[in-house]
């Protein structure tokens, strides 16, 4: 992906047009996927904050955890390895236990893409709005501008 698509961010101006918005219904078929997986003990949604711009989802099994991000504005996913402060998500890559159960409506963001450093060549579509929350929030990486704990 060589240019981010405007709204990635989660960010417009009211007097633009608006941005996309993945259907929940989606979502929560991700998570009934998941459930029905034996491999999983317990899966949990969390919702969007008003300080980001992804839903998690948490799978428990018997040996490990795993958090999958889900950009709100376009059916992108990642994994998180960890919120490590209040502004940088870490990333890493799912298991085939995860990625082969994700709907085919998904794409996977892989680990080395989303540490990738920003361009300019990936901001060119953006909307000023978004421009200037990556300006001010100095982000870095592109995984950074997609999943987002702008406020």
């Amino acid at each position: 992906m060589n240019t981010l698509p405007v709204g990635i961010t989660g960010f417009w101006h009211i007097s633009g047009p608006t941005i996309p918005q993945v259907d929940k219904l989606l979502i929560q078929k991700v998570v009934n996927v998941l459930k029905n997986y034996p491999n999983f003990l317990k899966v949990q949604l969390i919702e969007q904050q008003p300080d980001n711009n992804f839903y998690m989802i948490i799978t428990n099994s018997k040996n490990e955890s795993h958090t999958i991000g889900i950009n709100t504005t376009y059916p992108m996913y990642c994994g998180i390895k960890s919120l490590s402060n209040w502004q940088t998500v870490e990333f890493c890559d799912l298991p085939p236990s995860i990625t082969t159960q994700m709907p085919n409506e998904f794409t996977e963001l892989k680990t080395d893409f989303l540490n990738e450093p920003v361009k300019s060549r990936h901001l060119t579509a953006l909307s000023k709005a978004e421009l200037e929350q990556i300006n001010y929030w100095k982000t870095e990486k592109i995984g950074n501008i997609i999943f987002n704990k702008y406020d």
